[in-house]
């Protein structure tokens, strides 16, 4: 490898590393997988990106397959940011803000910039990008593109793929194209191209019209799932094309994205939380669909067992604003327009309503942070280390309808019962995303079966529900072996057709997304024991 590293040393103008110390420093993610990679590689410009494509492009029409793996901060909880050959860091060099067009609210970025320090600047001129939620400071715009970040506002704003309008990409074998949307014409004219980006749009035009049973059926999934790519969204009724949905949810096995354009967001003006404790005696689908018709921006829980959690792990209750003891659930509600009063009012009926007494609505800034400082308790549990028993990172966004949410959750709580294992459990009922942490210990071989009990358990809670094990977090290495059986033959086949279009020789971060991912390749990855440093060192929620 050091020959290799040499070569790309004097070809690049980033810089290319691969001693021992560096490697292990890249080995793992946010989540509870390892891998070593061969090389690191910190790119300077889109040039350094093209010519490390083209070079693993050469190298793999003469057979030899060295994976390239694209990577911001390593925040991702499912492996996907882990490579056993050329991990391109972005943060280092390629992490600027290139253009700020106020007049139209869009911004261009590089792939290295954190979208916290992203927000923090446009916060300035009064404006966002409102998808944040509790990874979001550590993550890269890179980070949250390839993994299609839900924001805590979801139910208002959605993802991260509703704010982007263009990319630029590099491809498999080292060309850069701009995505967009283009009009049927400008499809024609793409398709005339005699390169790699002309066979994609010629080849994906063909898949697309030649199954629309399986666009359909993406279409009507009745919950977020980016375990297969959003096919659907690329080919609109009058023709035109877009590339764009495509590499976003994509986990960097369809193109390197390399800058963004992003869309903004006005700041709200002000906002409001209310925070209610749940009996579990309410009727909490009739509950949340008659919230949901307040358009909310956020609507969002903790379970009473993890508020346990936090209480034995950090000696503190901040809940008690709210409610002495521990309740079934927190539920958090929170509104960010100018119709504040009258929305506040409305849900004060609802709460009074469903016999919900215990209530806390915050207005002022103050209270609006003590609020906060609830809902972010559970970093107590997510941070959570002793002996080797750790809350894993299981599955971080598995995905139900919003009025299934309760009762998903319950299901989950009776699996963890039979198993005997202690666990976090909060979601965001807006989109309908879970996020289960179980204490395990990775070095014991018992615990270490017991995570793939679990994952069986919770893939088929999520099938029974219609719904998805990974969400919008993306399947990548860890969930895969799970996450396939979502889907029948056909639309498997149509996953890989997609992934064969962009990377006929796999070369982009191989074994994530892979419906050949089975459980022994799972298992020889696991960890022995599992530390949350990409995100402890800043206490947040993982």
């Amino acid at each position: 490898m050091s020959k290799i590293t040499n070569y790309l040393n004097e070809h690049l103008d980033g810089d290319v590393v691969s001693d021992d110390n560096t490697r292990r420093q890249f080995a793992t993610d946010g989540s509870i997988l390892t891998l070593t990679p061969s090389l690191i590689v910190h790119p300077r410009v889109a040039d350094d990106v093209r010519k490390v494509a083209r070079f693993t492009w050469r190298l793999a029409e003469r057979g030899q397959v060295l994976p390239l793996t694209a990577r911001g901060n390593g925040s991702d909880q499912t492996g996907a940011a882990l490579s056993r050959g050329t991990i391109l860091s972005f943060p280092a060099h390629m992490a600027q803000i290139m253009e700020f067009d106020l007049k139209y609210r869009m911004i261009r970025v590089q792939a290295g910039i954190d979208l916290y320090a992203l927000n923090q600047a446009v916060s300035t001129q009064g404006l966002c990008l409102p998808v944040e939620n509790g990874v979001s400071r550590v993550m890269t715009v890179g980070g949250a593109l390839a993994n299609n970040l839900p924001g805590r506002q979801f139910a208002k704003y959605g993802t991260i793929r509703d704010w982007t309008d263009k990319l630029e990409v590099v491809l498999s074998n080292g060309e850069i194209i701009q995505t967009g949307r283009i009009s049927r014409r400008e499809l024609s004219a793409k398709k005339g191209l005699q390169t790699l980006e002309g066979e994609i749009y010629r080849s994906l035009d063909n898949l697309i019209d030649d199954n629309p049973d399986i666009i359909n059926l993406l279409a009507n999934g009745s919950s977020l799932d980016d375990t297969v790519y959003a096919l659907d969204q690329v080919k609109g009724d009058d023709g035109s094309f877009d590339l764009t949905p495509l590499f976003i949810g994509s986990q960097g096995t369809l193109g390197i994205i390399t800058q963004a354009i992003l869309k903004l967001d006005d700041l709200p003006a002000q906002t409001a939380v209310v925070a209610a404790a749940l009996t579990g005696d309410e009727n909490l689908s009739d509950l949340i669909n008659r919230i949901m018709t307040l358009e909310p921006s956020a609507i969002e829980f903790i379970d009473g067992d993890s508020l346990k959690m936090v209480r034995d792990y950090a000696g503190c209750e901040p809940w008690s604003e709210v409610t002495e003891g521990l309740p079934y659930a927190i539920m958090f509600v929170e509104f960010d327009d100018r119709k504040l009063s009258k929305k506040l009012r409305k849900l004060d009926k609802i709460m009074q309503s469903a016999n919900i007494a215990e209530v806390l609505t915050a207005t002022d800034p103050t209270e609006v942070e003590t609020v906060a400082t609830i809902r972010d308790c559970v970093s107590a549990i997510t941070n959570h280390n002793d002996g080797g028993m750790a809350t894993l990172p299981l599955t971080t966004e598995l995905a139900v309808s919003s009025d299934d949410v309760f009762d998903t959750v319950d299901e989950i709580r009776q699996v963890l019962a039979r198993e005997h294992v202690e666990a976090g459990i909060w979601g965001n009922v807006g989109s309908g995303l879970i996020t289960v942490r179980p204490v395990l210990n990775l070095a014991n071989l018992g615990q270490r079966q017991r995570v793939f009990r679990l994952l069986d358990k919770l893939r088929d809670i999520a099938l029974k529900h219609e719904g998805s094990i990974s969400g919008c977090s993306g399947a990548g290495r860890l969930l895969m072996p799970w996450a396939k059986a979502q889907y029948d033959k056909d639309v498997a086949e149509a996953m890989q057709s997609v992934r064969k279009i962009f990377d006929p020789y796999g070369v982009l971060n191989t074994g994530v997304m892979d419906y050949s991912q089975t459980r022994d390749d799972v298992l020889g990855m696991l960890r022995q024991d599992f530390r949350n440093d990409h995100f402890s060192r800043y206490n947040l929620r993982g």
